[in-house]
């Protein structure tokens, strides 16, 4: 490469954040609120995104309120949640509403995540110091006497690249990039489930709220933009993989079996293709930081499918990063000390969650001795626990999050700031 091509492939900022997903994208938009000079590398060359992360939970809407940006995102195709149904192998056996797990905030936000991410891309593009770069795949750290002073890359696949910078975010997903190469170690991680995901037509009339079933094989129901119905089948892990090996025609049938709703996409089933399966990884990665690198989000602590709150916890870490990030920049890499105050605030929180979702798991696929009470008590007794307001004292732990230092109002947006659809 040429003197000048590599002298134009160089860039200086204060953040360079590595994913341009939720907590990627969040990050970029508020330093640069406040003026820091922020580059955003994504690998991917556009926000397409199936089966990742669309359900806001309270948390997240009191978190877009606290910047300003609640009206804004409101404003983008989404449907508002109020309610949901536990089912008891298919049918109704209790609901459940938000107002009781948030009264300020009840409803949760189903978006499609392609919606969410180019809703905060547009709103940043706006602001003179931040810069996005799609197709931008980073493959090595830039190091200077021990602490991580930028990253290389290519962007396209064929335009190599460097950007330094006072920090390094990794918000690069649960198959970090940023991860492996600053060589994090995991605390711990578990593989305990797998949901597979499909998307089916509604019947008339289907109530557009979660619906969530227990029984031989648990699944969830979820109302997709603009009118369908996101499946999601939560099987032991490694399950779908026999349940492939039987043939499509035995599992259509399977799901005939499990829900007449199903029936319709069962019949079209000629193979494996319309389905997405996902495995519900949990894991925290020991330390989160080192001189100039910070993890956060999935990066650094993976969530599960169970009770959909991942792109909820990734947002929250990021709003604790900016706080953190923005004092201290100009000063050259941000020591690891410094930075590791963000895993300090949200590991707690982590772990905690982490223990719900495990246990969620456990008590719905248990095996053994275990697997007849889950069958056959469970059933029975979780319309009770809905009746007596246990069941939304959990999901208010989850939905609504544990609550956060203070945010500095210097990052929130004014409403002429953060605009609406109908000023674009």
């Amino acid at each position: 490469m040429a003197t000048g091509e590599a002298e134009a492939a160089a860039t200086r900022a204060d953040v360079c954040v590595v994913g341009a997903g939720p907590a990627g994208l969040l990050t970029g938009l508020l330093l640069a609120k406040r003026g820091a000079k922020v580059v955003v590398l994504e690998a991917h060359e556009t926000f397409d995104r199936e089966f990742r992360g669309e359900v806001l939970q309270p948390s997240s809407a009191r978190l877009l309120d606290q910047v300003g940006l609640l009206d804004y995102i409101r404003s983008e195709p989404h449907l508002r949640l109020t309610s949901g149904r536990l089912l008891v192998h298919g049918k109704v056996a209790g609901t459940f509403t938000f107002d009781a797990i948030s009264s300020q905030y009840p409803y949760a936000i189903w978006m499609p995540q392609p919606v969410f991410l180019a809703a905060l891309h547009r709103l940043a593009e706006r602001l003179p110091s931040f810069e996005c770069r799609m197709g931008a795949r980073v493959t090595g750290l830039i190091e200077e006497h021990g602490a991580v002073a930028g990253v290389r890359g290519m962007r396209h696949g064929r335009s190599p690249f460097e950007v330094r910078a006072d920090v390094v975010v990794g918000a690069d997903g649960r198959h970090s990039a940023a991860r492996r190469l600053g060589r994090f170690d995991m605390q711990y991680e578990h593989h305990d489930f797998d949901i597979v995901w499909f998307v089916i037509d509604p019947p008339p009339g289907w109530p557009k709220t979660i619906h969530f079933s227990v029984g031989s094989t648990p699944y969830l129901l979820l109302p997709k933009y603009p009118d369908r119905i996101q499946v999601g089948l939560v099987l032991a892990r490694d399950a779908w993989h026999h349940w492939m090996k039987e043939g499509a025609a035995v599992v259509a049938e399977r799901l005939r079996r499990l829900d007449p709703l199903f029936s319709g996409f069962a019949g079209a089933m000629r193979g494996f293709t319309s389905f997405f399966p996902l495995p519900a990884v949990i894991g925290l990665v020991r330390d989160w930081a080192r001189d100039g690198l910070l993890l956060i989000g999935d990066s650094a602590h993976t969530m599960s499918p169970a009770g959909a709150i991942g792109v909820n916890v990734a947002l929250s870490t990021a709003a604790v990063a900016v706080q953190e990030i923005f004092p201290r920049l100009g000063r050259g890499p941000i020591p690891a000390p410094e930075l590791a105050r963000v895993q300090q605030v949200r590991e707690p929180d982590v772990r905690e969650l982490h223990s719900l979702q495990r246990k969620a798991g456990a008590m719905l696929l248990a095996s053994g001795d275990r697997k007849w009470l889950v069958r056959n008590i469970v059933p029975r007794v979780l319309p009770w626990v809905i009746r007596l307001g246990i069941l939304p004292r959990i999901q208010r732990r989850m939905f609504f999050g544990a609550p956060l230092p203070p945010l500095d109002p210097a990052f929130a947006f004014g409403s002429e700031e953060a605009g609406t659809r109908a000023s674009r």
